[in-house]
């Protein structure tokens, strides 16, 4: 089974971000040093785009966080963090000190240089 056929199959074919059966594809979580399903989410358009491009971000389409960052699949709690992160702001400084990940996860989120200060973000 493909890595795609294995994130449809777990998200039942919705962006495991945000819920749109919209436009769904794979998205790796770099740092990539090998493609698996447990290191990629399937996330819509909409979602990859705003991943990919900070500057094209809609705060208000980032509220599903609020529902996924609960999730029990390490790689959306790790995007969830970054885009909560990455937002920066009450609302989202809120679901973070809620938010619980295991240490090694939270170390995999910080690997972008997301709330890291000091770090420069490259996307």
């Amino acid at each position: 089974m493909s890595i795609e056929q294995e994130l449809i199959s777990r998200s039942e074919g919705n962006c495991e971000l945000c819920s749109s059966k919209e436009g769904v594809s794979t998205y790796d979580i770099p740092p990539v040093e090998i493609r698996t399903a447990n290191k990629a989410v399937l996330a819509c358009g909409t979602c990859k785009e705003q991943i990919e491009d900070p500057d094209n971000m809609d705060e208000n389409h980032w509220r599903c966080l609020n529902d996924s960052m609960w999730s029990e699949i390490d790689a959306v709690k790790v995007v969830s963090w970054r885009m909560l992160t990455r937002l920066n702001n009450s609302w989202t400084q809120n679901l973070l000190d809620m938010m619980y990940m295991e240490d090694d996860i939270l170390k995999w989120a910080k690997a972008s240089g997301e709330g890291v200060e000091g770090m420069i973000v490259k996307h």
